[in-house]
C-alpha cells in the first residue's frame, strides 16, 4: 500500500469515528429552511425597496396620548360591516345662511384676542330621538388644516367637515351679493378690531338621522401644522401620500387635560334654522393662541343634542402593528397579521363642586392593557405572542380566511375587530416585544417565528400610529414609507 493510499484509509477510518460518535441530527441545522426563506425575503425586500440604511428604525409610532369616553370601547365592532352603522345613508347635505349677528354673538362670548381657555371644559352629547344637524359657521385665519370628526358610540366615526370645504361669505361692500368661497385647505376669514366685517357666510349642513338614541357622541379635531417650508394643507397632502410622516395632532371634546373646544348652549339662531329647534354654538382651538375661534361650529335640533360635563374619560396609548408572515418572500403588503396595543391604560375621573365648578378632587385608576386584531391577511395559522399573552389565529377564524383585507375586491372595514378585545400582560411598548409564530402547510412541523426587526434589518413587522391604514392584499407599502423624517432622524433604542 503507497503512503497515498494509506492517508485515504486513515482518512476513512477517521471519518468512521466521527460518524459513530456524533448523531446524524448534529449535522442538520433544524432552522436552515426558515434562515432560507428570511434571507431570500431580505434579498427581496432590497430588490424592492433599495439598500437599508443600517440605522434605519422599524418603529414610527409617536405614541400620542388619546383621551375617550370608558364607554367607547365598546363601539368596536365585530367583522366587516356586522353592526356598522351606515352613516352615508342616513346623512343629508344642504348649505345654511348665517348672518352677521350671529357670528357677533359668537364673538361676545368668546372674544377675539383674549385667552378664552377657561372656557374650554370637557364635554359629551347624547344623541336625542330626533334629527340633528351640524354646521361650520367660522373659521379663523390660521394656515394650519384641520378636519372635524365626530364619533358616536355604537355607530362609529364620521368626518364631518374639512377646512375650507363648500365654505362661503359676503363682502360688506359687494352690492350684488355674490358669495366668495374659501377653497378647501385656504386660510380663513379676517376680522377688524375683533368685529366680524362679513355680510354672511354661507356653510354646509350635515342633518344626521337613525343614530342610536342616548348614545354618547363627542367630537375630535385633527389637525397639521405647518411642516418645513410647507403648510398645513401641504402637510396633509403630504400625510395622504405617505401616512408615516406629518401626522395630525387631534384634540378631542373628552380631552379633560388639555380641552380645545367650548360649548355654548343657547346661542344665537341664523334665520333660517326652524322655530322650536335650540342651537349650540362649538369653538374649537387649533393650537397656539386659545382663542377657539380657529373653527367654529354649531349643533341645531328640536332639541338640540343636550351637552354633559365629561367626569370620567380613559386615557391611553396605542401602537399598530403590521406583520408578514413569509407565506412568501415577495410579498410586502404586511396584512398578514394587523394588530393594536392598547396601553398605559388609565380611567380618570374627577369630581366638581357644583356651585363654583371648582375641581374638587382627581382620580386615576390604572387599566389592563389590550390587544385588538384588526386584519388577518395570510392563510396560515398563526400564534401571536404579545409580552407573555398568546392568540391563536384558529381559535378565532379559520386560519385560511383572509379576512378584512380588501381580498377580491371586499370593503375594508378599519374599525373592524376580530371578536373581542383581548387582555395582554408584560406588553413593552419601548422594546416592541411582540412577535408571531406560523405554522407551515402540511404536516412538516416547520415552524416560522417573526419578531420585531432590529436596526438595519429587512422587516416583516412595522410599528406604526393607530390612524394609519393597512394595505389591501398584494398592494405593497409604498417606498416612501420607510423615509424618516429628518426630525426623527436619530434611531432611538
Amino acid at each position: 500500500m503507497n503512503i497515498k493510499s494509506l492517508f485515504l484509509t486513515a482518512s476513512v477510518a477517521v471519518v468512521g469515528l466521527v460518524f459513530v460518535a456524533c448523531s446524524h441530527d448534529d449535522f442538520i441545522d433544524k432552522d436552515a429552511p426558515v434562515k432560507n426563506l428570511k434571507a431570500e425575503y431580505a434579498t427581496n425586500f432590497e430588490k424592492k425597496y433599495g439598500k437599508i440604511d443600517p440605522n434605519q428604525n422599524w418603529d414610527f409610532c409617536s405614541a400620542q396620548p388619546v383621551y375617550s369616553l370608558p364607554s367607547s370601547t365598546n363601539a368596536a365592532r365585530t367583522r366587516t360591516g356586522e353592526n356598522s352603522f351606515d352613516f352615508a345613508a342616513n346623512t343629508s347635505k344642504e348649505s345654511i345662511v348665517v348672518e352677521k349677528d350671529v357670528l357677533e354673538w359668537m364673538y361676545t362670548h368668546m372674544p377675539k384676542g383674549q385667552d378664552n381657555k377657561v372656557k374650554g371644559e370637557a364635554f359629551i352629547m347624547k344623541v336625542p330621538n330626533n334629527s340633528f344637524t351640524i354646521a361650520p359657521i367660522y373659521q379663523g385665519y390660521a394656515t394650519y388644516y384641520w378636519e372635524l370628526w365626530m364619533s358616536v358610540d355604537g355607530a362609529g366615526d364620521y368626518k364631518v367637515w374639512s377646512k375650507g370645504e363648500d365654505f362661503y361669505y359676503q363682502d360688506p361692500d359687494d352690492a350684488e351679493n355674490e358669495w366668495t368661497q374659501l377653497g378647501n385647505g385656504q386660510d380663513g376669514l379676517t376680522k377688524d378690531n375683533g368685529k366680524f366685517t362679513h355680510k354672511a357666510v354661507k356653510a354646509p349642513t350635515y342633518t344626521f338621522s337613525n343614530l342610536p338614541v342616548g348614545n354618547t357622541m363627542s367630537f375630535y379635531l385633527k389637525v397639521w401644522k405647518n411642516g418645513s417650508h410647507t403648510t398645513g394643507y401641504q402637510a396633509y397632502q403630504n400625510n395622504l401620500i405617505n401616512p408615516t410622516q406629518d401626522q395630525p395632532i387631534t384634540y378631542y371634546s373628552t380631552a379633560l387635560n388639555n380641552c380645545k373646544m367650548i360649548s355654548l348652549t343657547q346661542a344665537q339662531k341664523p334665520a333660517a334654522v326652524p322655530e322650536g329647534y335650540d342651537v349650540t354654538i362649538i369653538g374649537c382651538e387649533d393650537y397656539t393662541d386659545n382663542d377657539f375661534e380657529d373653527l367654529v361650529f354649531m349643533v341645531y335640533g328640536n332639541p338640540v343634542p343636550p351637552t354633559e360635563r365629561v367626569e370620567e374619560v380613559e386615557e391611553f396609548y396605542t401602537k399598530r402593528y403590521f406583520m408578514e408572515d413569509l407565506g412568501t418572500t415577495d410579498d410586502f403588503d404586511f396584512n398578514d397579521v394587523v394588530v393594536d396595543v392598547k396601553y398605559d391604560r388609565k380611567k380618570i375621573t374627577i369630581k366638581y363642586d357644583n356651585t363654583t365648578n371648582e375641581e374638587l378632587s382627581r382620580t386615576e385608576k390604572n387599566l389592563p392593557d389590550v390587544a385588538i386584531v384588526r386584519a388577518t391577511g395570510g392563510t396560515l395559522d398563526f400564534t401571536l405572542t404579545i409580552g407573555a399573552t398568546e392568540w391563536i389565529k384558529s381559535k378565532h377564524i379559520a386560519f385560511e380566511d383572509m379576512w378584512n383585507t380588501g381580498w377580491k375586491g371586499a370593503a375594508i372595514d378599519w374599525d373592524a375587530v376580530l371578536d373581542e378585545p383581548f387582555e395582554v400582560v408584560g406588553f413593552n411598548p419601548e422594546t416592541n416585544n411582540i412577535s408571531v409564530a406560523v405554522a407551515d402547510r402540511g404536516n412538516s412541523g416547520e415552524v416560522k417565528t417573526i419578531t420585531f426587526p432590529k436596526k438595519g434589518e429587512a422587516p416583516m413587522m412595522l410599528a406604526v400610529n393607530p390612524d394609519v391604514k393597512w394595505m389591501k392584499e398584494r398592494v405593497s407599502i409604498p417606498t416612501s414609507w420607510f423615509t424618516v423624517p429628518a426630525e426623527s432622524a436619530e434611531p432611538t433604542e
